[in-house]
């Protein structure tokens, strides 16, 4: 079943059998998967492609609600997102292309493409969703994201396990020679102390900075502690580091959270801190980790010059990994700014229902 939308101005010449077939055609062989629905969210045209995609046949879904095809929450709030536009004309998702999670016949939950127009018939109004399984895509966009993890894990663990212990190693020695010899008391030996404390205080120096960047590399807080304790030493880093004031509040230590979600969310407050740091001027930031009614929230808020209207291309990058980390947890990512009024950015992300999280 198929609606009788009326051929456009470039198609009125065809006759209508002619037209009939042709725009049949398409529908069969198009390799996207289109959806038309009336007002009322009823399918009336659901071509083979859509079929593959979603599991159903066409006899299955054709007058049926679309509802059918999506997941929470846009399956219990799709039907007054319609009626909503029909009265006032107010646009959320037609004429745009977002990502959405669909829902197959056998009730597995998949990432799709969608963008939706909208046509009319008479005085009857339809909306045409083109749809597109991107399965394959996010799975291998996690493969690249998990590979670059394990190689930045694998770097933190190799300066956490060797070069900071050879440098610990090396600091306690130039501490034990700096002792004996301020014990000597002899002059050819007191004038050699002022090089040594020179030496231990460098050799301090290069075994927290090692620290930092291992732990910047590979938080091994977040794999003990979980996410709370791990962003709040990352914070007191960032604070002692750069000599400007980062501050920390939490309501939940997050400890529920899966470990990849722990990860992407503490990769986000690291990219908005170093933008904060390095292209907003930043002289004040805080980071809040708490339960809302959503999930659970992370806000990195900064008293910079905002948001520049030309991104330099680390800062336009960090952005785009952010957005990307996001959508693999199925966040929802804002990003606020004024101009010399600061920034907030914000993700959060849903949390499992039971104990803390």
């Amino acid at each position: 079943m198929t609606a009788n939308i009326a051929p456009s101005s470039a198609t009125a010449a065809v006759s209508q059998p002619e037209d009939a077939a042709w725009m049949q055609t398409i529908l069969n062989t198009v390799v996207d998967g289109i959806i038309v629905i009336d007002q009322d969210s009823s399918i009336h045209t659901f071509n083979p492609a859509a079929e593959r995609i979603f599991g159903y046949s066409a006899a299955e879904v054709v007058g049926e609600s679309v509802s059918m095809l999506m997941d929470d929450p846009d399956r219990q709030h799709h039907d007054e997102y319609v009626k909503r536009y029909v009265h006032t004309g107010e646009k959320h998702i037609i004429g745009m292309g977002r990502e959405v999670q669909g829902r197959r016949a056998d009730g597995t939950l998949f990432p799709l493409e969608l963008a939706v127009s909208e046509t009319r018939s008479g005085n009857r109004r339809f909306f045409i969703g083109i749809v597109r399984d991107i399965s394959e895509r996010k799975q291998l966009e996690q493969a690249i994201v998990d590979a670059s993890e394990m190689e930045r894990k694998q770097i933190g663990q190799d300066l956490h396990d060797t070069i900071s212990q050879q440098l610990a190693g090396l600091t306690m020695l130039t501490q034990a020679l700096h002792r004996k010899v301020a014990q000597a008391k002899q002059a050819e030996t007191t004038d050699l102390i002022p090089d040594i404390e020179r030496l231990a205080d460098l050799t301090s120096t290069a075994l927290t900075q090692v620290k930092n960047i291992s732990h910047g590399l590979y938080p091994v807080e977040l794999e003990r502690n979980g996410l709370g304790i791990a962003l709040q030493r990352f914070v007191e880093q960032q604070d002692a580091l750069f000599g400007i004031t980062c501050a920390y509040e939490s309501n939940t230590t997050a400890s529920r959270l899966p470990p990849p979600t722990s990860v992407h969310l503490y990769r986000i407050a690291q990219e908005a801190l170093s933008n904060a740091i390095k292209h907003a001027a930043a002289s004040r930031i805080q980071v809040r980790l708490e339960r809302v009614p959503e999930g659970i929230a992370l806000t990195v808020t900064d008293n910079g010059k905002g948001l520049p209207t030309k991104f330099p291309v680390s800062a336009g990058l960090g952005l785009a990994i952010m957005r990307y980390r996001a959508s693999m947890i199925q966040a929802k990512f804002i990003i606020q700014s004024r101009s010399k009024r600061g920034t907030k950015v914000s993700c959060v992300v849903p949390s499992p229902n039971d104990g803390d999280v």
